[in-house]
């Protein structure tokens, strides 16, 4: 019995601790070893941490990357906004306000008013025409004294009654307290003869004695002045135009908008700086605006908050697309590297193994691929062109810099504006086409003409050009510009009975601020459209 009982315990220990028998015990160490041995599992965890990094750099850089494009797109549009003010709205009023000025002093000399007024009104009107010429962004001009006469031009198509009509009524009337040396612009309000709303830029011609002798206004016409605007090309999606304080649309490319309210009266009280940008959270636009003082608009750029955001996600699904795609190179140039760990250790096992050193695998260096980079953002957005679309030339900022450098390098030089003559009147007659053909190709005869001598052409604004005459007498910049007139004057164009030619104004720099150089010689073009035009006049000759 106690044999039976000792040989039983002896097979049930057999079965119980046969888990535990050398056999498995080798098993296991063998598995534990392995794990240790293991090169999947660090690589894995180690581009896995890499993966995490690389995904969370991208997501900072990401939403980073989207502050800053907005950022650079605000600045972007403030200086399209400055240079559509300075260089378009500004040079307009400056021309207005200049012929008006030099009108004020003819009409305050002598009795020059009251013989156009009151003793010779058919020789005045004729004059008053002559001067309404001149002005392709002027629809009338009337001129009247202090007893409340008046003279206006045109005078055809009178809508209104001659009869009740009184000029001391008008806005732009200037009575004896209210009289001073300088250009006024008034609200919109509706002409007598017309019937239209208008704006009104007017002086008071006061004698040099100090003595009030009437008022010469200009009727300005908003729909011509607006028309360029219809030409800019701005840097993204938006709409630009010439506002009152009461956010009055004053210029517009859509003549139909014009005096119409474009921002509301919260959103104007809030341009309070010279320039800047406001946002409206109702209608989620930006307005990015500058401010004129004499008269008091603004120009504005307005873009919809939807433009920008739109912009800003093109270009970081861009970035966005390049991090996925250099994490699918990641995770491909890991599970590559785990492979060819593999597969070195195997090759060096069977080496040892079979002992066959020739066929050892060359432990070369693994970096067969390069991970590709981002690329980095590119953000280096081109400013205006220096160069004229439209006719090749340099454009008004080339010119700007250019004068500027001169002047600080005390190089001597000369300037010529030149003005091609009746441009207005090409316009109407042939269209606009034929316009913009006109200037190409007076342009390029001027280049023809100048660039042979390194001197370059600017186009000075609308159909006006510059010349800058480094280091040249007015004699060398003479003949040259008679050379380009006389090649103009000659030409033959495709369109009948056209005749093309231009008038100039020449004058050397002796040292003077630019603004009264280009006074100067600007008097001269005016002495050269005064004597007839297609001609050259230097400022000494006026």
């Amino acid at each position: 019995m106690n044999e039976l009982m000792i040989e039983t315990n002896a097979r049930l220990s057999r079965v119980l601790y046969f888990p535990c028998s050398p056999k498995w015990n080798a098993a296991c160490d063998m598995k534990t070893l392995s794990n240790k041995l293991s090169f999947t599992r660090p690589i894995l965890v180690s581009f896995t941490g890499i993966l995490i990094g690389f995904m969370l750099i991208a997501v900072l850089v990401t939403l980073s990357q989207r502050k800053d494009i907005i950022e650079d797109y605000h600045k972007i549009n403030l200086n399209f906004t400055h240079n559509l003010a300075v260089n378009y709205t500004a040079a307009i009023l400056k021309e207005n306000d200049y012929i008006l000025d030099r009108s004020v002093r003819y009409f305050s000399r002598n009795d020059a008013l009251n013989n156009t007024v009151n003793v010779d009104r058919e020789h005045g009107l004729e004059k008053m025409m002559q001067l309404l010429v001149l002005m392709p962004r002027v629809s009338a001009i009337s001129i009247a004294d202090t007893e409340g006469h008046y003279l206006r031009a045109p005078q055809a198509n009178m809508i209104g009654d001659v009869g009740n009509y009184d000029p001391k009524t008008r806005p732009w009337f200037t009575h004896q307290a209210s009289s001073s040396t300088y250009s006024h612009y008034t609200d919109a309000y509706e002409d007598f003869f017309t019937q239209k709303k208008t704006i009104t830029l007017y002086r008071p011609v006061v004698s040099p004695e100090g003595k009030l002798k009437g008022t010469l206004a200009f009727d300005l016409d908003l729909a011509s002045m607006g028309y360029s605007l219809r030409q800019m090309q701005s840097p993204v999606q938006g709409e630009y135009f010439v506002v009152n304080r009461e956010g009055e649309a004053i210029l517009h490319p859509d003549s139909n908008v014009l005096l119409t309210q474009k921002i509301s009266l919260p959103m104007m009280d809030k341009m309070t700086n010279a320039e800047g940008q406001v946002y409206d959270k109702q209608s989620h636009n930006w307005y990015y605006y500058y401010a004129f003082t004499n008269p008091d608009w603004y120009v504005v750029f307005r873009v919809s908050d939807i433009t920008l955001s739109d912009l800003a996600r093109h270009e970081t699904i861009i970035v966005a697309w390049g991090f996925a795609l250099s994490a699918i190179l990641v995770v491909l140039f890991g599970l590559y590297l785990r492979y060819s760990s593999r597969t070195v250790l195997m090759n060096i096992l069977n080496a040892i193994k079979t002992g066959d050193v020739k066929q050892a695998p060359r432990l070369e260096a693994m970096l067969s691929k390069a991970i590709i980079s981002n690329k980095e953002r590119e953000l280096t957005y081109v400013r205006q062109a220096t160069v004229d679309a439209l006719t090749g030339c340099k454009n008004r900022r080339a010119f700007d810099a250019d004068i500027t450098a001169l002047m600080n390098e005390n190089r001597p030089f000369a300037l010529a504006l030149v003005d091609i003559d009746n441009f207005k009147a090409i316009n109407d007659t042939w269209g606009h086409l034929s316009g913009d053909i006109v200037l190409r190709n007076v342009a390029r005869e001027g280049i023809e003409v100048l660039q042979p001598h390194a001197i370059s052409l600017y186009r000075y604004g609308g159909e006006e050009f510059a010349v800058v005459f480094a280091e040249r007498t007015l004699e060398d910049a003479l003949a040259l510009l008679e050379k380009w007139r006389e090649k103009v004057a000659h030409r033959t164009w495709r369109e009948d009975n056209m005749h093309v030619t231009f008038s100039g104004g020449l004058g050397e720099w002796n040292l003077e601020p630019l603004d009264q150089l280009v006074i100067a010689v600007d008097e001269a073009l005016y002495k050269a459209k005064q004597q007839g035009k297609n001609r050259i006049i230097c400022n000494q000759e006026v």
